[in-house]
């Protein structure tokens, strides 16, 4: 009994399996992808984060929560270096190379942000929160067709992203 009560945990193992890889993750995109709804839009997207929250691995979880207290604290500097020893420990986990990518445009190093943005994507590339500091970066830069591509890529993710639609319009009618 206790070898069939195992062998069912280890099949039913995605509790413990947690971000960008999570398999529950391509069903919530779905959902996301066909929600017409805006709260139930946002309740799968609040699924996304907890789920991309999700180190896989204690000691970098430790660091990555202690990193995001640091960042709501504004104790920027403090927060890359919890953030930079999350990448060190998992540099495979997307959230905590898009953490410190939203700490280093806080702190206005707008290359260094998009170079953390960039690995995000790559390991994740429907991560829409990259995606919104992307575009966010390209409007400082007054880069409208880079902030305008960015943000249709957003909502091929999320069509019923408002703050997307409007900046995609207002930037389309900045450019005719």
């Amino acid at each position: 009994m206790k070898k069939i009560i195992f062998i069912l945990l280890l099949l039913n193992s995605s509790f413990v399996l947690a971000d960008q890889k999570d398999s529950r993750l391509n069903s919530l995109f779905d959902e996301l992808f066909l929600s017409n709804d805006n709260m139930q839009a946002s309740t799968i997207l609040a699924d996304i984060w907890d789920i991309w929250s999700i180190a896989e691995n204690v000691e970098a979880q430790k660091i990555f929560d202690e990193g995001n207290k640091m960042m709501d604290r504004g104790s920027l500097e403090e927060a890359i270096a919890l953030f930079t020893r999350v990448i060190d420990l998992k540099p495979d986990f997307a959230e905590g190379w898009n953490k410190r990518a939203t700490v280093l445009f806080l702190k206005g190093d707008l290359e260094a942000s998009i170079s953390d943005i960039q690995k995000t994507l790559e390991l994740e590339p429907r991560h829409f929160g990259a995606l919104d500091g992307l575009a966010e970066i390209y409007l400082i830069q007054d880069d409208l067709l880079g902030a305008a591509a960015t943000y249709k890529r957003i909502l091929e993710i999320i069509p019923t992203s408002k703050k997307s639609q409007d900046r995609l319009k207002l930037i389309n009618e900045l450019i005719v």
